[in-house]
C-alpha cells in the first residue's frame, strides 16, 4: 500500500469517526456533559469512569477479534445486520479519544483533592 493510499483510508476513517462521535454523543451524552453516560454507569457500579470505559472499549476489540480471526467480517461501514467492521474500528477510536478525555478529568479531580 503506498502513502496515498494510506492517507486516503485515514481521511475516510477520521471523517467517519467524528461523524459517529457527534451522533452518539446527542444519543448518550449531554451538551452540558460529554461523559455523563460513563460518570451515570461509573457511580451506579461504584467504579471510576476509566473502567467503564475500559469494558466499553475492550467489548468492541474483542468483536474485532473474534470476526477478524473467524474470518466473518464484512470490512463495510454497514451490514444488513448493522455495524460493519469498519465501523466497529471508528467505535474503537473513539472510546480511545473517551478515556484520553476520562484520564483527564479524573487526574484534575485528583489533583485537586491532593491541593485541598
Amino acid at each position: 500500500m503506498n502513502v496515498k493510499q494510506f492517507n486516503e483510508i485515514l481521511k475516510e476513517y477520521t471523517d467517519r469517526e467524528a461523524g459517529i462521535m457527534g451522533w452518539k454523543n446527542n444519543e448518550y451524552a449531554a451538551p452540558e456533559d460529554k461523559l455523563k453516560n460513563f460518570r451515570e454507569v461509573a457511580a451506579f457500579e461504584g467504579r471510576p469512569m476509566s473502567h467503564v470505559v475500559i469494558t466499553y472499549l475492550l467489548k468492541h476489540v474483542q468483536a474485532i477479534k473474534k470476526q477478524v480471526l473467524a474470518g466473518t467480517y464484512h470490512l463495510a461501514w454497514e451490514t444488513e445486520g448493522g455495524e460493519g467492521l469498519k465501523q466497529r474500528i471508528a467505535d474503537t477510536v473513539n472510546y480511545l479519544h473517551i478515556l484520553g478525555a476520562v484520564l483527564e478529568e479524573e487526574n484534575e479531580l485528583e489533583e485537586e483533592n491532593e491541593g485541598a
